[in-house]
Parts: C-alpha cells; sequence; structure tokens
C-alpha cells in the first residue's frame, strides 16, 4: 500500500510537470462542453433564444462547415505556432541558463491554458462539423457555431497574450527574478516566528537507519511521517539536509529506538527521490539555480557576464536572508512533541555549494569579483548577531588571494583595494592586506 502511495505521488509530480497537463484538462472540459450542446441544442428554450439572435446565427449549412473549417484549420496554425515559440524558449532556456530551469517554465499555467484553449477549441469546432448534417430536413446547429466563432476571436485575443508572455518569460531578468520570489517565499515559509524557540536533540544513542534507495533526496511527506511517529510513540533525525544524494544502504536517519522491518519500510516510503528540482520543495534548490545560470553565462560560449553579476546581487539578498533567520527544523505531532528533526543547511554549506564554482568560473573577470567581494562585506554588514563572523572573513581573504594571483592591472588592483578598505573599516579581526601592483 505504501509502494503504491509513493509511485502514486511521483505520478502525480510527474503529470504536474508536464506541458501537457492543463491543456488535457481543458481540452476534456471543451470535448463534454460541446456533447452538452448537442444536447440542448433544440431544446424549446434554445430555440427561443436563437430568434432573438438570429442576426448572428449562421443558416446555411455550406456556409457553417465554411465557418467551422476556416476556423479549425486557422486555430491549427496558432497552435503549431505557439508550441513552437515554447520550445523555441525551452530551448533557448537550456542552452544559455540552465536545464534545471525548464521544469520551472513548462508548468507556467497561463502559457498552458492558452495551448488548451486552443485544442479545445478545435476539437469542440471538429464535434459542430460532424453534426452539420446535409439533410436538408435537420436543423444546423447555429448556436454552436457562433459559440464556435466566439472561441476562434477568443483565440486571436489568447495569441496576443501568449506572444506577450513568451517575449516576457525568455528575458533572463524574468527567470531570475522569478526564481529568487519562489526561494525567498519558500525561506519565509521556512522561517521561525521571533517568539518561537526550538531546542537541539541529543541523537548519539539513537539507532540508524540505512535507505535501501539510491537518489537525491527531495522531499519528505511530513504529515504521514509525523501519524507514524506519533502512532509508534518515536522520533526521527534526518542525518542529511534536502539535496543530498545517497547510495544504496547509506545511513538516511536515526530513531530513538529500535523498530521491526515493517516499520522500517513505512518510515523509508515517507521519503520522496525524484529527478526534477522543484523550488516548492526546498529553497536551496533556488540557490542552485541561481547560481548555475551565473555559472552558464560565465561560459566561453555564452560569455555574459552582467547575467553572472545579476545572479550574484540575487544570491547575497537571499545569503543575507539565511543569515538572519530562524529556521524551522523541528516538527510537532497534535500533541507537542518534537517528532521529526531535520538536518539543517547552514550558511557556510549554502555559500561552499554554490558560490565556489562562480569564484572559480569568474576569477579573472574584475566586475564579478567585485560583486562577490561586495557581497561579502554586505553579508559582514547584515551579520548582527556575528554568527557567520569569522567564516565570512575567511571567505572574503580567499577572495583576496585569489586577487593577488590573477590582477596585475592597476586599476583592477584599486577598485579591489577600494572595497578591502571599506571592508577593514568594519573592524574585523586583523585588518587584510590590500593588493600590490
Amino acid at each position: 500500500m505504501k509502494l503504491t502511495k509513493n509511485l502514486l505521488y511521483k505520478t502525480y509530480r510527474s503529470i504536474i510537470g508536464s506541458i501537457a497537463f492543463y491543456p488535457t484538462l481543458i481540452a476534456v472540459g471543451f470535448l463534454l462542453f460541446s456533447i452538452i450542446i448537442m444536447l440542448i441544442e433544440y431544446e424549446p428554450f434554445m430555440m427561443d433564444l436563437k430568434k432573438d439572435l438570429s442576426f448572428v446565427l449562421v443558416k446555411s449549412k455550406e456556409d457553417a462547415r465554411l465557418v467551422l473549417g476556416t476556423l479549425v484549420g486557422s486555430i491549427i496554425s496558432l497552435m503549431v505556432f505557439s508550441f513552437s515559440m515554447v520550445m523555441i524558449v525551452l530551448n533557448r532556456a537550456s542552452s544559455t541558463l540552465s536545464p534545471r530551469v525548464i521544469p520551472g517554465l513548462i508548468t507556467d499555467k497561463s502559457n498552458q491554458v492558452v495551448l488548451g484553449f486552443y485544442l479545445g477549441s478545435i476539437i469542440y469546432s471538429l464535434i459542430l462539423i460532424v453534426n452539420v448534417q446535409s439533410d436538408e430536413t435537420v436543423n444546423t446547429p447555429d448556436f454552436g457555431i457562433l459559440l464556435s466563432m466566439i472561441f476562434g476571436i477568443t483565440c486571436l485575443a489568447f495569441f496576443m497574450y501568449f506572444i506577450h508572455t513568451i517575449s516576457q518569460s525568455i528575458q533572463v531578468d524574468n527567470i531570475l527574478n522569478s526564481i529568487f520570489s519562489r526561494t525567498k517565499n519558500e525561506m519565509e515559509r521556512l522561517a521561525l516566528e521571533d517568539s518561537e524557540v526550538q531546542q537541539e536533540q541529543n541523537t548519539e544513542q539513537w539507532y540508524p537507519l540505512n535507505t535501501s534507495k539510491a537518489g537525491y533526496f527531495k522531499k519528505v511527506k511530513v504529515t504521514e511521517l509525523v501519524k507514524l511517529c506519533e502512532r509508534h510513540q518515536i522520533k526521527i533525525q534526518m542525518l542529511q539536509p534536502v539535496g543530498f544524494f545517497f547510495v544504496e544502504n547509506s545511513p538516511l536517519l536515526c530513531i530513538d529506538k529500535e523498530i521491526d522491518d515493517e516499520l522500517k519500510d513505512e518510515i523509508e516510503n515517507c521519503f520522496i527521490l525524484y529527478p526534477q528540482e522543484w523550488v516548492s520543495d526546498h529553497y536551496v534548490f533556488g540557490f542552485k539555480q541561481i547560481s548555475e545560470i551565473a555559472v552558464k553565462a560565465l561560459s566561453p560560449g555564452i560569455n555574459d557576464p552582467g547575467t553572472a553579476i545579476k545572479s550574484i546581487h540575487l544570491l547575497t539578498l537571499l545569503y543575507i536572508k539565511k543569515i538572519q533567520m530562524k529556521e524551522k527544523y523541528i516538527i510537532q505531532d497534535s500533541e507537542n512533541v518534537n517528532r521529526l528533526f531535520f538536518k539543517q543547511i547552514v550558511f557556510e554549506q549554502l555559500y561552499d555549494d554554490h558560490i565556489t564554482q562562480i569564484r572559480i568560473y569568474g576569477k579573472t573577470d574584475t566586475l564579478v569579483i567585485l560583486a562577490l567581494l561586495q557581497g561579502l562585506l554586505n553579508m559582514f554588514k547584515a551579520d548582527k548577531n556575528k554568527s557567520h563572523y569569522l567564516n565570512i572573513i575567511r571567505y572574503f581573504k580567499s577572495m583576496v588571494e585569489m586577487c593577488h594571483k590573477n590582477f596585475e592591472n592597476e586599476l583592477d588592483i584599486s577598485l579591489v583595494n577600494k572595497v578591502i578598505e571599506e571592508f577593514n573599516e568594519l573592524k574585523p579581526t586583523s585588518p587584510i592586506a590590500k593588493l600590490s601592483a
């Protein structure tokens, strides 16, 4: 049963992540609507309504076939062009940004609704064409044809909207801003209120549970896992953070008491591993996507330092948010007993994982290095509690040492020295030496 639930959850995430999800739903809706229209087309109340609308209804069967055929052909052309535009956007995003941003682009509901409306209008019109009989004694579904014309005009309006949204979504600034907003919202969702206090749990004597699966740890079915813990009166400590890659038989978590194999299987089935990286699963995937866009922008084939600098600025804001936030990592049951203890992702781990590669690829670009140094300076200022004080100084010194090796131009050195001067004014543990020409 648990395996079935796990499979259903993965299938659900796969379906909602498909570009065909909303178009399929809308197309089925149009199919059902066309059947309903055919059933009520010649009812007395509809005949009275059609008398009032006779000036906009098509009476001739030849005209009806012509109108419907024209609509179907035109909407198919619009749909083909629109799908082509989507493929261009996805190809561009994959080649110039990062393949990991694609799930976020294809799940844009507005574009899926437009494509679904196209598909539904075609199906609706085809159903009407079938019902336009050649026998002169049979009435023409003229009200249904009127609706089909309205749908066709609506498709034209949707097409203009689609072109606008595609032209916006293909811009790297909009993609970065979207990822940044979703990441920030996810961080705020996991943040503790100022009045909340969570205490660490001593897990030295707890029993480990190894995973039987391999893959990236993406999500936990928290509600189901908490119910299991409450029912069996156990507590669970995660040993690795979200995003960690597990190999078979590696430690996954530890439990405060010994349990049987059946319960172990139930607990393990609450952990989801799948390939997509959704920011809604955890904010760490937002950091990863922004940093990969920056690295791709610094590659010789793209050579877009402006995008890299924008990415660094957004990452700086997120790092400051991380420094200042108290993260919720303990989940309680219905009786307010601590049951789940998540492995926290610390600031230093986030910085090492996502800034190191940017620093390496951009080590010879003055503006990129200045953006990184300025970012560390702003983080140092934002760390009011000095909880990451020494590590930020260490990162800053490491960046300056790299500048010693790569910068020889006097102007570049003077720009870096200005940032060093500003950093020294904040009185770190010891003054950082300036670069020499």
